[in-house]
């Protein structure tokens, strides 16, 4: 196979966009995705953030109202009156003739409570003012075991929902006897979850959620559904899908959660826009570096390219497009050199046209341009990739055969003869039968090939003893270590089909 060395434009123009890739992987890996990461972090600091103030907003409200329990069920007074009626000393209506006004100056004093009731260790409803429910939570309120306040679920209590506080009553020298239940307005909670620190709720939207997750305040304007179906398959323990991200925070003295979901597309939208506005301008500035470069390198490339063209033709055969007489001279002289370095077997085989004046005479001149044309095109397709092809001058061809010991360079050389005998030159029609006569000089590996005008000399040698033998022959000449040569002939097919061998 004939190379050409000819510069890959698109190659050079390759290289350029590498460059440029790599510019722009630089400038990503070293400054747009750590700023993107910055950017990134300081949302999620900002979610931490919004979290921590939601939880001390509600934490405070909660706290007050633990406060507000504490304080109505420590009330001295009515809970030695409520001993003194266990004890049988006073009756219901006396207790109650007491306390009642007492508690309903609480309720007074306060305007976020809706009503207090009072058990006793059985559950009893012994005291009641205000707004309360028709069906007391004294069940759930007597089943703690421990003495500390606590919040049971909330329930709807008339027009407002009612946070409900189980407070227990000590006495000193008695014990525990019974409990307080009070019913706090939720709105001071329900406030901090409708609009938490002014915040879209279309962005990040908070809710209350109970010991197994159910969700106990939600806002009950402008929530997204997407954000509370979100919050189902995080309780449900499903992958966070669907672009939301779920924040949960522990809220102290209960065993509920604040709970947030956010949208991370709208959440991200300022930081996402920022960022995409920098990765345009990053492509513009490439693509505008990457047209300097190539409107840089278009002349260069244009000038280098002609220079190889001049020196390209000036290599080649104008007619079958092979290497010429004079660079053949180079590319022999150069395998040569590289045969003695490495060691390696060399040939050199010869092919001449039989009868080629015979052609030309016959047929014209332009005929005999085609026949040329057609050998080198048999003679390009036959030889193998490091193969060199040359036309000698005239209807003479060398092929430059590196690395080819003897018995390879003998199997290509019958193998291009028995080819351009088997395919004549087809002219207008008419098919014009062509033989060639082919003289081979080898040198095996380890032997040193000779000068090379001895070597094109011995391949003469050979070329003009096939054409003395009859021609369409093979003539090899095999060169060994003592500089003494052999000579092969393998003479073309005779009528019983055989081939005849001599040296």
């Amino acid at each position: 196979m004939i190379h050409s060395v000819k510069p890959n434009i698109l190659m050079v123009y390759l290289v350029a966009g590498l460059s440029c890739l790599l510019l722009t992987t630089t400038f990503y890996l070293g400054g747009f995705k750590p700023l993107a990461d910055r950017l990134r972090s300081g949302h999620e600091a900002e979610i931490e953030f919004s979290m921590r103030a939601s939880q001390w907003l509600v934490q405070g409200v909660l706290d007050r109202h633990f406060a507000l329990a504490r304080q109505t069920a420590s009330r001295t007074a009515i809970r030695q009156r409520q001993v003194e009626h266990l004890q049988g000393r006073i009756s219901l209506e006396t207790l109650r003739g007491f306390s009642n006004p007492k508690l309903a100056d609480a309720l007074i004093a306060n305007d976020e409570l809706l009503g207090i009731e009072r058990l006793g260790p059985s559950g009893e409803r012994f005291l009641q003012v205000g707004l309360l429910p028709n069906e007391s939570p004294a069940e759930a309120c007597l089943a703690r075991e421990d003495s500390g306040i606590h919040l049971l679920e909330p329930m709807p209590l008339g027009e407002y929902q009612a946070l409900v506080y189980c407070s227990p009553i000590i006495d000193p020298a008695a014990g525990w006897v019974g409990s307080d239940l009070l019913y706090v307005n939720a709105s001071a909670l329900n406030a901090v979850i409708e609009r938490p620190q002014e915040r879209d709720l279309r962005t990040m939207t908070f809710g209350l959620a109970g010991p197994t997750g159910e969700i106990l305040f939600w806002p009950r304007t402008q929530a997204p559904m997407d954000s509370l179906e979100a919050f189902e398959r995080f309780r449900q323990g499903q992958e966070q899908t669907s672009g939301h991200l779920v924040r949960v925070l522990e809220l102290e003295g209960t065993n509920w959660q604040l709970f947030a979901v956010v949208n991370e597309q709208r959440f991200f939208a300022e930081t996402n826009e920022q960022l995409g506005r920098l990765t345009l301008i990053l492509g513009l500035l490439v693509l505008v570096i990457f047209a300097l470069t190539v409107a840089t390198l278009r002349p260069i490339i244009r000038t280098l390219v002609e220079a190889h063209d001049l020196a390209d033709r000036a290599q080649r055969d104008g007619m079958t497009g092979l290497f010429n007489h004079a660079h053949m001279q180079e590319l022999v002289e150069r395998e040569i050199q590289r045969s003695r370095r490495y060691r390696n077997a060399f040939s050199l085989l010869m092919l001449d046209i039989d009868h080629f004046k015979q052609v030309n005479d016959t047929h014209g001149h332009p005929v005999g341009d085609e026949v040329l044309s057609h050998i080198a095109q048999i003679l390009t397709d036959l030889a193998r990739q490091p193969d060199l092809a040359a036309r000698y001058g005239g209807e003479e061809f060398l092929l430059v055969m590196p690395e080819t010991g003897p018995e390879g360079a003998l199997m290509v050389a019958e193998r291009l003869r028995q080819e351009i005998k088997d395919n004549p030159v087809e002219v207008g029609g008419t098919h014009i039968p062509i033989t060639v006569s082919i003289g081979v000089a080898s040198c095996p590996a380890h032997t040193p090939p000779p000068s090379r005008q001895s070597m094109i000399r011995i391949a003469d040698e050979a070329l003009y003893a096939s054409k003395r033998n009859g021609r369409d022959r093979v003539t090899q000449q095999v060169i060994d270590g003592k500089t003494s040569r052999s000579l092969r002939r393998v003479e073309g097919p005779h009528p019983d089909g055989r081939k005849k061998e001599g040296s």
